[in-house]
């Protein structure tokens, strides 16, 4: 009977979000001041506008993310048994389980997201309704030794996105259509997310962690690379810059919790994409999501 906290990834944002727990819940409001107050530029405004162009932007939408989950977690004092953060959620949870400070927390999803950014080059597609060993084999059979689609992020056993050359992928989503899958799907994003073509922004993520210190989690962290529950600092260091080049292997780690005795998924930050997604994976957990203020109070007063 364990709980797991989830931690949404990038896409999941939206405008306003985490405006009203600042307005309305004090504990919220001070924890994101003080996010607000360490990055050199207005966050607030990004968060809080409704239609701030800026928030879809990768260098910007991963500290919102960052700072929304955080805020939820701040305002209900959820402790989860296991963590698990969907790609630039792994920071979050990483600061939940007290491997980083909240300062330095901060400092690495600023470096994370401006390195992404930074990689403008490929491109990504969700893929609906095609099966894991035929979509990794059309990779296969697809790539070159100079031009290459991958696996990004395994998300369900029905939806899986592709990433890497730009070419490639639309190759790639042409031929998925005639080998049976249901629908292909291109993604507005800005690079080509966990794939080859993100190593440069991988090296140097790795480079600005040597002067960051990583303690042992206090909460078993189920990384995306691994899909293994990490405690020792300096694998699950390892693991978050391998993460930028790897896939997100979310089905397993799923998989991985349920094994562990998870019973219960609370998702803390904005909407309840991850809790859809475990909803497709196992029928023994129970999810709930926890965005806003509104449900931040009934959680409390269960």
């Amino acid at each position: 009977m364990s709980k797991l906290v989830l931690f949404p990834g990038q896409g999941a944002q939206y405008g306003t979000m985490a405006k009203d727990l600042y307005e309305e819940n004090e504990k919220a409001c001070e924890l994101l001041d003080k996010i607000f107050s360490e990055v050199d530029f207005d966050l607030k405004t990004i968060m809080f506008s409704e239609d701030d162009i800026r928030l879809n932007e990768t260098q910007y939408t991963q500290p919102a993310l960052f700072a929304h989950s955080l805020a939820v977690l701040e305002a209900t004092d959820i402790k989860g048994d296991y963590l698990i953060g969907h790609s630039l959620g792994e920071l979050p949870a990483l600061v939940h389980a007290g491997v980083l400070s909240l300062e330095d927390g901060i400092r690495a999803v600023i470096k994370r997201g401006e390195l992404m950014s930074q990689a403008d080059s490929g491109a990504m597609a969700a893929i609906i309704g095609m099966e894991q060993d035929n979509l990794e084999a059309l990779c296969e059979e697809i790539s070159t030794d100079t031009a290459k689609v991958s696996p990004a992020n395994i998300n369900a056993p029905d939806q899986i996105v592709v990433s890497g050359d730009k070419e490639k992928v639309e190759a790639f989503m042409r031929v998925a259509k005639e080998r049976g899958a249901r629908r292909t799907i291109p993604l507005k994003v800005s690079g080509a997310f966990h794939s080859y073509l993100m190593e440069d922004a991988k090296v140097a993520f790795g480079e600005f962690l040597n002067d960051i210190e990583f303690k042992d989690a206090e909460i078993p962290v189920i990384q995306n690379v691994t899909a293994k529950a990490e405690t020792d600092a300096n694998l699950i260091k390892k693991n978050l810059i391998e993460q930028i080049t790897s896939p997100v292997r979310f089905v397993e780690c799923i998989e991985t919790a349920h094994e562990l005795g998870v019973t219960e998924s609370i998702e803390v930050g904005p909407k309840k994409v991850q809790s859809g997604l475990v909803r497709k994976i196992s029928k023994e957990i129970s999810t709930r999501n926890i965005d806003t203020f509104e449900q931040v109070e009934g959680f409390i007063n269960e």
